[in-house]
């Protein structure tokens, strides 16, 4: 309003809202629809823009989040949710290195890349210099195994003798090697003290002792073949990636479980629980173990 009292023509604007309040007619949407396609259309633009982003922001932070937990749920998997109790299972973190094996060409553990003998044997007994452990009655509860078992003297911890399995199956591959160098081991090994039909039968032991070994585990790491220089066929490749054991911290395990050695052999106690002996025919059920009769079909 002037001072004269004559009226200020209003702004484009104004009237534009004034319109679009107190007129309800045809005209009126046509005008609302010129708003809409000035500043407010803009700012509805810029409202719809920052919903979209911030909802694909905080998708992201959650996808990340999920990701990360699920690694941890992987990687702290409880170990007896695949493998039957061992005291022995949180050292050794089965699948816990993600490792590739090494081609066996220079392998210190056979003489095949040039190593003498004298050499190789002194890596095997190394390898396998852990003796045997003492288990207390709780974890022989745990493992699922007979309180029946044979028990140390006190000079040797007084507990349950045993020793892991892993160690069993690297005695029997030691024994292998041997039978291949035979030489070498004829005035060396404990094993040709034994009677030739002992010592085959030893051999047979250990054979199946490892096929059992594999087909328990059931290893599924992908072998792939590759093309080399100077060979015109496939070659399995030895770089694939694996999942395997801390066997470093496995191998520590049992260095600080193991026990001195009775001094003297281990006698029978009179009150000892006795197990029958083989039988000459296996036991009913036996061969199922083998999935033989599906290895026949």
């Amino acid at each position: 309003m002037k001072q004269d009292g004559t009226s200020e023509p209003l702004l484009e604007e104004e009237t534009i809202l004034e319109t679009e309040t107190l007129i309800s007619t045809k005209a009126s949407s046509n005008t609302c629809k010129l708003v809409l396609s000035g500043r407010g259309y803009n700012h509805i633009l810029h409202r719809i823009v920052n919903y979209v982003l911030t909802t694909a922001l905080f998708c992201s932070i959650a996808g990340v989040w999920l990701y990360e937990a699920g690694k941890d749920r992987q990687c702290n998997v409880n170990p007896e949710s695949y493998y039957y109790y061992s005291p022995a299972l949180e050292a050794t973190k089965p699948g816990s290195r993600v490792t590739h094996f090494n081609h066996t060409k220079w392998s210190p553990f056979s003489p095949s890349g040039g190593d003498p003998l004298e050499y190789v044997d002194s890596n095997w007994t190394a390898l396998l210099r852990v003796g045997m452990m003492s288990l207390s009655e709780e974890e022989m509860r745990r493992a699922g195994v007979s309180l029946d078992a044979v028990r140390l003297p006190p000079e040797s911890g007084g507990g349950y003798m045993a020793y892991l399995a892993s160690h069993h199956h690297l005695h029997c591959l030691y024994i292998l090697h041997q039978s291949l160098h035979q030489d070498y081991y004829r005035t060396r090994s404990v094993v040709w003290n034994m009677s030739a039909e002992r010592r085959l039968s030893h051999w047979d032991h250990c054979i199946e002792a490892l096929r059992q070994f594999v087909v328990c585990n059931a290893d599924t790491t992908v072998v792939t073949q590759n093309w080399f220089e100077r060979f015109d066929v496939p070659i399995a490749s030895q770089k694939n990636p694996r999942r395997c054991a801390d066997w470093d911290a496995h191998f520590r395990w049992q260095l600080g479980r193991q026990v001195p050695a009775p001094s003297e052999p281990l006698s029978k106690p009179s009150n000892a629980v006795e197990l029958p002996v083989l039988p000459v025919q296996p036991p009913s059920g036996y061969l199922s173990m083998f999935l033989s009769d599906r290895y026949s079909e």
